[in-house]
């Protein structure tokens, strides 16, 4: 079958049509099954203060302080959600929001959507930490560094330069790579109040948020947004 459609479209076409398909199945059962109010429901039965991990994978904090999300079915992930719609959460419903490499998979266009529904969805005072591969310092590796850039993400034969285009590309998953000004820049457009740079493990404003993965921070550019 796979050489058949291939045959008729491309492979990128395929890629971004099952991504569509998938998250249209996704739209239409949140919508038969009324998720939405099944989400408030479930939110009444969460301690405060309640978090957020955005994108969660497997990696969803198993924790009555925890509500835990993805566009894809994985250990505690609570509910499936289409990242490209609003997000199906009452204003001001959690204390902060974790996001750990998922801006990246949408245009930068998107991606201020999305950190906009998260201040949306943020109680003032509250903190999005949010993580993305560092442009900046897989540009300065190409430069300063390529062996060590192929030995951290190729498999030994690729040049340093197919290995930006895997960061920037991905098989046509990644659409927009941020460095800190753009990042900065965005988040303050969306209406948060105060933007800092984090870094892995540091404890910021929110601490109980700090979920980040060691095997990111090689590569990734670690933000602090505050709701006024």
């Amino acid at each position: 079958m796979r050489k058949f459609l291939l045959f008729f479209f491309s492979h990128r076409f395929l890629a971004i049509a099952r991504w569509e398909a998938h998250f249209l199945r996704v739209r239409a059962r949140n919508a038969i099954t009324w998720q939405d109010r099944r989400i408030g429901s479930f939110l009444t039965t969460r301690q405060a203060p309640v978090f957020l991990n955005l994108g969660s994978g497997p990696r969803g904090v198993d924790d009555v302080h925890w509500v835990n999300v993805d566009g894809f079915r994985d250990k505690n992930v609570h509910y499936l959600v289409d990242f490209s719609r609003s997000l199906p959460f009452p204003d001001q419903s959690f204390g902060g929001v974790f996001c750990e490499h998922v801006l990246e998979h949408f245009s930068l266009e998107d991606g201020e959507r999305l950190a906009r529904e998260a201040q949306r969805i943020l109680r003032p005072g509250g903190c999005f930490r949010v993580i993305v591969p560092d442009a900046e310092r897989v540009l300065r590796r190409y430069f300063d560094a390529p062996d060590e850039l192929v030995a951290w993400r190729g498999e030994g034969g690729e040049t340093a330069m197919e290995i930006v285009n895997l960061y920037f590309r991905q098989r046509y998953e990644h659409q927009f790579l941020y460095d800190w000004p753009t990042i900065e820049k965005m988040l303050l457009r969306t209406g948060f109040e105060t933007v800092c740079r984090s870094a892995f493990g540091q404890k910021g404003h929110c601490p109980p948020i700090t979920l980040d993965d060691q095997k990111y921070e090689w590569e990734s550019l670690y933000v602090e947004a505050l709701r006024a």
